[in-house]
Order: C-alpha cells, then sequence, then structure tokens
C-alpha cells in the first residue's frame, strides 16, 4: 500500500513540473529584449525640473504636458532596432515620443497628443 502510495504522488510530481512552463527572460523572436518595451522614465527629465540643465544635462529631455510623473518606456538598442518610446495618458492610452534632436546635443523628445505607438 505505502508503495502506491509514494508512486502515485511522483507522479503527481512530476506531471506537475512537465505543465510549469519555463521561465524566460526574453522570447525566442526577440532573444536580446530589444523588441520590449521597459521603464526608462529615470532616463528623461522635463526641461522645467530643478536641475534639468545643469545637475541632469546626461538626461534625455521630454517635453510632454505629463513630464516624467507618467511612466516612459523605450524599446531598441539604435543599432539593431531603432528605439522607440511612449508614455501613457491618464486614460492609459499610449502615445509616441518622437524624438526630435539626438546626438551629438542632448536628446529632446516630444508627446504626440494624436497618435498611438505604431507598435
Amino acid at each position: 500500500m505505502f508503495k502506491h502510495v509514494v508512486a502515485v504522488a511522483a507522479l503527481a510530481a512530476g506531471a506537475a513540473l512537465t505543465l510549469v512552463p519555463a521561465a524566460s527572460a526574453a522570447s525566442p523572436d526577440d532573444p536580446y529584449g530589444w523588441n520590449t518595451y521597459n521603464d526608462k522614465t529615470s532616463a528623461f527629465v522635463a526641461p522645467l525640473d530643478p536641475g534639468a540643465f545643469t545637475d541632469k544635462a546626461d538626461k534625455a529631455i521630454v517635453l510632454s504636458p505629463f513630464g516624467t510623473t507618467r511612466t516612459i518606456e523605450c524599446k531598441g538598442d539604435g543599432h539593431y532596432v531603432g528605439v522607440a518610446c511612449r508614455q501613457s495618458d491618464p486614460a492609459g492610452v499610449q502615445h509616441d515620443l518622437v524624438p526630435v534632436m539626438k546626438a551629438p546635443m542632448r536628446a529632446v523628445w516630444v508627446y504626440n497628443p494624436f497618435g498611438a505607438p505604431s507598435s
């Protein structure tokens, strides 16, 4: 009887382990995660924030009605996948942030109130 209980428990444990999906940081078609939006709010600064042009000169400027109070998400690495950023409005609708100035000068991104991200 004891052997049957142990065998049934082992079978149940084995079945449960085979049904658990394996953890993965990125999907197989996006092995580096460049096509996945990630929170990059800390890489931006609003122009009216204290120290925006002195203490935080290494951050990109975002011209948005929400500044950096709403999450800014970006994807891409700039080489293999173009960088794209978006910000949500209070209703949760995602809007593009359009780059208007890039290197060698400081990057400036502008909130597009009329369009949602293309992808």
